[in-house]
């Protein structure tokens, strides 16, 4: 196989000048590792990454729970079982969110729970710092700072180092502390996301400051807060905002984040403030069942819930309940998909859900609180890197990535973009 004659072979599985279904396989030392293998839900029905014969694979290495990076993962224990080098809490909030993926689905998906369980039993489970001996090539995984669990993968050999980024953040949030840098100055071939590469998130304070001064006016006005929030990650860091800033309002969870919080609470020793995030879970109140979330409608309150996209979980019963009052307000706090309900709220004023269409008459309002680096993050991996090194960048738009490429060329490394498919043969 041509990866053997290479020093890096690497082939784009996925998140090919596109966001979303990472999958890159990485071959060396004659060892080949799939770095990610996940799925995109933006469109119609699900995009899986190029196949690949599991036979083959000596490792996966998953970044972080987002079905955008593990959603495809169990279609390679079908027929083979290599493998799964994760973070421990990785593991277990990817089986929570496969599932739901699973069970919410309207197309078809190639796998079932026995490939699932499968994938789990696979599970090699590293903390950070922590590595993985294949022969002569060490896997070692690095805190991320993206969402909790979260790594950067580091591949060793004696005479090589190449790190694969993943989705990460450099900046500190209420949640997480954000990822260090210095490892980045090791690598011969850094693999990088690019998804902010033309954009720099404002100041998380200020992001924060506006947000509680929203949430606050629309309750101190007898209005709903909803809040719709990706289950892991988000619907966390919105907590510990409204912790940190000591909010005295009736404050639900609901959906997945409640089983999202259960199991970050047991490794809450990866998080930035643990004490933070105990106190925000208690400050919260869980809400039990179909009975109980119709009580918290009947008066002020804040309601955090996924999806986040305002696509299945209980977040579409909350929309249909609170759009028609003016008192209330739906406050997005994550990127917003393109051709999503959430995208056309914020868009048109009109939510449409399966039961329910029409304007939107409580208040609209979107806050900045990523995970990933923005534009001058990005710049500043660049200029930390290994001057000579190789850079791949991976997980963006095509035209943010080519822009980041030319300023990764001006910082002295050799760059490339891949396309889907396209396979790379790096002598180092």
């Amino acid at each position: 196989m041509s990866y053997i004659m290479a020093d890096v072979y690497l082939k784009a599985l996925g998140a090919a000048r596109e966001v979303g279904r990472s999958a890159i396989l990485l071959g060396v030392e004659g060892k080949l590792i799939l770095l990610d293998y996940g799925v995109s839900i933006e469109g119609e029905e699900p995009q899986f990454p190029l196949p690949v014969p599991p036979k083959g694979i000596h490792a996966v290495a998953i970044s972080h729970a987002h079905l955008d990076h593990s959603g495809a993962a169990p279609l390679l224990y079908v027929s083979g079982q290599p493998p799964l080098i994760s973070t421990p809490l990785t593991a277990t909030l990817s089986d929570l969110l496969i599932k739901d993926f699973m069970k919410l689905s309207k197309y078809y998906i190639p796998y079932e729970a026995p490939e699932v369980e499968k994938m789990l039993e696979s599970l090699v489970p590293l903390g950070y710092g922590e590595s993985y001996d294949i022969g002569s090539v060490t896997i070692r995984v690095l805190d991320a700072g993206h969402i909790p669990g979260s790594a950067m993968i580091q591949i060793e050999t004696p005479s090589l180092n190449v790190l694969y980024t993943g989705d990460y953040s450099l900046h500190d949030t209420c949640l997480l502390r954000g990822a260090g840098i210095s490892e980045f100055s090791k690598a011969d071939v850094v693999i990088m996301e690019s998804t902010y590469a033309e954009y720099d998130h404002p100041p998380r304070e200020e992001v924060e400051r506006e947000f509680v001064k929203t949430v606050l006016e629309v309750v101190e006005d007898g209005g709903i807060a909803f809040i719709p929030a990706f289950a892991v990650g988000r619907a966390q860091e919105i907590l510990c905002v409204l912790a940190k800033y000591d909010l005295q309002v009736p404050i639900y969870v609901d959906g997945m984040a409640r089983t999202a919080n259960d199991l970050i609470a047991e490794d809450s020793h990866l998080l930035r403030e643990p004490s933070l995030f105990k106190k925000a879970v208690e400050m919260s109140t869980k809400v039990k069942d179909w009975d109980h979330r119709k009580k918290i409608l009947s008066k002020p309150g804040v309601i955090i819930s996924p999806a986040g996209m305002l696509q299945g979980g209980p977040s579409e019963y909350y929309m249909e309940k609170i759009m028609e009052n003016e008192k209330n307000a739906v406050i997005f706090v994550s990127y917003v998909i393109p051709e999503t309900p959430a995208r056309q709220v914020i868009e048109t004023g009109i939510y449409a859900s399966p039961t329910k269409r029409g304007p939107v008459k409580a208040r609209i309002e979107w806050f900045d609180f990523s995970a990933h680096c923005g534009h001058s993050e990005l710049v500043k991996t660049l200029d930390s890197a290994k001057k000579g090194s190789k850079v791949v960048l991976v997980h963006g738009e095509e035209e943010a990535a080519v822009k980041l490429a030319e300023l990764s060329v001006k910082a002295g490394h050799e760059t490339f973009v891949p396309r889907l498919g396209e396979e790379l043969n790096l002598k180092v």
